[in-house]
């Protein structure tokens, strides 16, 4: 699916959604979030993406990651609701460790949308009410603060030290 449709699909999904019809809108968010990591990915490579097409992007994602899960959740679907959030998570915690220059200049937005991921994957476990659910949210606690050890010890191998 193309980069057009793709788009036109996740309106089309914001749409549905508001009016309550959530398995049209479910059937959209599958498809736009199962095409949108392609897409991001060849943006990310790409030298004539700007930074707010990127961004776009990457929100776009997040919200319909969101937006999906809630719907999963309504419906019973919970272990994917869970998946959901995580898949989406883990691909903007992979992206932020790139080394170019579109990620890096967008970096404190991919930084924020992945926040926010882990923030409804917080709050989707302390819903559930179980101490299974909370042990996964640690263990994504636990890779979140590994990502980011990782991405401090990139910037500090990139920066000139310069002795006068």
């Amino acid at each position: 699916m193309d980069l057009k449709q793709c788009w036109n699909h996740y309106l089309k999904a914001e749409q549905l959604l508001e009016q309550g019809h959530w398995p049209e809108a479910q059937y959209l968010y599958d498809l736009v979030l199962s095409n949108m990591p392609t897409h991001i990915q060849e943006s990310a490579n790409n030298s004539a993406t700007k930074p707010c097409q990127f961004v776009c992007l990457v929100t776009g994602y997040r919200d319909a990651a969101v937006s999906q899960s809630q719907i999963l959740n309504k419906m019973g679907q919970y272990q994917a609701a869970f998946d959901c959030l995580n898949h989406a998570h883990a691909l903007l915690q992979f992206l932020s460790i790139e080394q170019n220059d579109l990620v890096r200049a967008t970096e404190h937005l991919i930084t924020k949308a992945s926040d926010d991921l882990l923030r409804h994957i917080g709050a989707f476990c302390s819903s559930q009410r179980n101490a299974s659910w909370m042990f996964e949210f640690e263990l994504l606690q636990k890779a979140q603060h590994y990502f980011d050890t990782l991405k401090c010890s990139q910037q500090t191998l990139t920066r000139t030290h310069v002795m006068n």
